[in-house]
């Protein structure tokens, strides 16, 4: 019955460890998959050390693969404490990483000097073991005399699974969520093999029955296994969606859930100079990868210019993290971007320099059409016959062509300065101010001009000058286009976020070819349209204050104008 549970559990020992170790091998990149690879291989060695000599009837063979089984156990103990802080304890792993030569200076000593031994290196060999001999009635299997080195051997690893039950321990102690339960399976599998040995060794001094230690080998496997792969659950992931990033010309780098730098693809290898020897050193001790993660968003290198932008992937579990940072070329649209900005400026200067001119020459004239409007003013009124007979004379008709093109310099004016002096305006005190400047043209046309003023004040923000032209144009032309002893009403309120202005007269009305036209950016309307001129004007105004324009017929005749313009925004 010994014979065959060791049979047995010799053979799952060796199948679950090989196996494990395989697909451990595909992730050989990651610093932790390499440590569960030293584990599982060793024990797979191990496992496959104890079946053969079983299996093989020659003492040379059993010498032999007893001392190999030497080659490969030193390694797995280091490797388990390694692995215990990779888990959970990311701080203590890299102090642990800085030292790994010397953490296994020892087993590759004990390595080198059991390999020259099996070479035949004379004194080496009682070294490890001496006095071989075949076991009776256990099915082949040898027993030794452990040598000094052997026995160093053990004292080693015996500390060093006490510092990684130490770190597991510790671990399942304070941290929290999945990683307890991690931490706390990952002890409950190694104390499995441990407790099994002492129970055996306590409850029978059988030799056979002290071989069944092995059953502990698989379950032990299978933990650290299901410990690894869950907490570093976006290891696995990143290598597939590396192969995804290889095929593209940016450079793209992968960090996995430890901030280590997993890979990249052939771009970044090329752009950055990363190596792969590099692959499981922490980001930060990679100075390229140290500067882009400190960088706002942008890397410089080599005259070319890379905006990074970083996918962070979340785990299930929600604890871990892991990044893809991908560099894309924007050094042709940077510099593209400076000549536009270049033009943007010589653009800006000449823009200027115009509306200087213009602010001139329409100024100068504006100044000499004023002097002769006035003179005008009094040849007509001099002029004998009725008010209707003296504005239909061919004097008259230059007179009030005279005024449409002062009005036009004024609108010229106004728009050249529509960008200087902006500031809070309260809109009833630009009313107030307008209607004031238009009370002769009121009394002139015999108008009643109604104005409704809201109680609380309403601040814009603007330009005076443009404020005041855009009721000027729409007040003007609804005094100038009512019949006499008609009403015009300019009344205002607030609606929102904005400031309605409403102007309504009882006139002929707008023309639905002049509004088309109007309210129309690419068809131009000349002087002789009248009061479309203005109107075009105002369009313009209004729009520079981000505002709304519309024309609607009044009841039972005339225009309705509202204007709606944004209020001051108080901080």
């Amino acid at each position: 019955m010994p014979l065959i549970l060791i049979y047995l559990s010799t053979a799952i020992s060796f199948l679950v460890s090989a196996l494990y170790a395989v697909g451990s091998w595909s992730y050989r990149r990651s610093y932790l998959h390499r440590l569960v690879f030293v584990i599982e291989a060793g024990y797979a060695l191990w496992a496959f050390s104890l079946i053969s000599i079983m299996a093989v009837d020659d003492m040379q063979f059993k010498m032999f693969m007893t001392h190999l089984r030497t080659l490969v156990l030193p390694l797995m103990f280091p490797a388990w404490v390694l692995l215990a802080a990779a888990l959970f304890l990311p701080d203590l792993s890299a102090r642990l990483r800085r030292f790994w030569h010397w953490i296994f200076l020892f087993p590759v000593v004990v390595i080198v000097v059991n390999a020259a031994a099996m070479m035949g290196v004379p004194g080496l060999a009682p070294l490890f073991y001496s006095d071989f001999h075949e076991i009776p009635n256990l099915g082949g299997l040898v027993g030794f005399s452990r040598g000094p080195v052997i026995r160093a051997t053990f004292v080693y690893s015996a500390l060093c699974v006490i510092m990684a039950f130490a770190i597991s321990v510790y671990a399942a102690i304070v941290l929290r969520g999945s990683r307890r339960k991690y931490a706390t399976a990952l002890v409950a599998v190694s104390l499995w093999p441990v407790i099994l040995e002492i129970g055996i060794l306590m409850t029978s001094s059988d030799l056979p029955w002290r071989q069944l230690k092995v059953m502990g080998l698989w379950p032990f496997i299978i933990g650290i296994h299901y410990a690894a792969s869950r907490v570093d659950v976006f290891e696995i992931t990143s290598l597939a969606q590396q192969r995804v990033f290889e095929g593209l010309p940016g450079p793209v780098v992968i960090l996995n859930t430890r901030n280590e730098y997993w890979g990249g693809n052939t771009a970044a290898e090329k752009v950055l100079g990363l190596q792969r020897r590099w692959r499981g050193r922490p980001a930060q001790d990679i100075p390229v990868l140290a500067e882009i993660l400190a960088g706002n968003g942008k890397y410089q290198v080599e005259g070319f210019n890379y905006q990074v932008l970083k996918h962070t992937l979340d785990s299930q579990h929600g604890e871990n993290r892991a990044q893809i940072l991908q560099l894309n070329d924007v050094t042709e649209l940077e510099e593209s971007n400076k000549v536009l900005r270049d033009l943007n400026e010589e653009i800006l200067r000449m823009h200027r320099f115009n509306k200087r001119v213009q602010t001139v020459l329409a100024h100068d004239l504006t100044g000499a059409l004023v002097g002769t409007q006035m003179l005008l003013k009094d040849v007509v009124r001099q002029m004998p016959g009725t008010e209707s007979e003296r504005s239909q004379s061919p004097l008259g008709k230059v007179h009030e062509a005279h005024g449409v093109s002062l009005e036009l310099l004024r609108n010229i004016l106004t728009w050249s300065h529509e960008e200087e002096n902006k500031g809070g305006l309260e809109l009833s005190a630009r009313i107030k101010a307008v209607v004031r400047h238009l009370v002769p043209q009121t009394l002139q046309r015999n108008v009643d001009l109604g104005v409704q003023l809201p109680e609380q004040e309403v601040w814009l923000w603007g330009t005076a000058l443009v404020v005041d032209a855009i009721i000027r144009n729409l007040l003007s032309n609804a005094i100038k286009f009512s019949p006499e002893g008609a009403q015009v009403l300019i009344a205002a309120r607030t609606e929102g976020a904005f400031a309605v202005l409403m102007i309504q007269d009882e006139g002929a009305g707008i023309s639905s070819d002049l509004l088309a036209r109007l309210l129309d950016s690419n068809k131009s309307i000349s002087s002789a349209d009248g009061f479309g001129v203005g109107l075009k004007f105002t369009r313009d105004f209004v729009q520079q204050m981000d505002g709304i324009l519309s024309f609607e017929a009044n009841t039972p005749a005339g225009t309705r104008v509202v204007v709606k313009l944004p209020l001051l925004v108080r901080t």
